[in-house]
């Protein structure tokens, strides 16, 4: 008898497991369900993109990844020092740092995309 209790209780404990696990992963899947863009609509939205948005986007990146958008563009820096690299950076204008931004591999554009979309969705929510 107590054999059997103990199975029972095992079993009980196993489908009450799966169950919150499941229902977790739904509750997942509808939240990012919103967020979520087909590939076809991240290329359509990065190409209607203004120079003054992919401006913005290159400023948001990183550093390293700034100098290797930069040196994908054909403005190799790698042999001014960091500073002056910088400098230079911060000087330029809007249409060389988006004609830079356009010259990115386009999965990384896309992941800065999403990456921004979803801080403005987190900052829409805190409000």
């Amino acid at each position: 008898m107590f054999k059997r209790i103990t199975t029972l209780a095992i079993t009980i404990g196993m489908m009450g497991g799966l169950l919150a696990v499941s229902a977790s992963a739904q509750a997942t899947d509808e939240k990012s369900s919103d967020s979520k863009m087909s590939h076809q609509q991240k290329m359509d939205k990065m190409h209607a993109m203004s120079a003054d948005d992919k401006a913005a986007m290159f400023d948001h990146m990183s550093e390293k990844d700034k100098m290797s958008a930069a040196k994908m563009a054909g403005h190799d820096m790698s042999k001014m020092s960091h500073e002056d690299a910088m400098d230079m950076m911060s000087k330029m204008s809007t249409g060389d740092k988006a004609a830079i931004f356009d010259k990115m591999p386009s999965d990384k554009k896309m992941a800065m995309i999403q990456s921004m979309d979803k801080m403005k969705h987190d900052s829409a929510q805190k409000k």
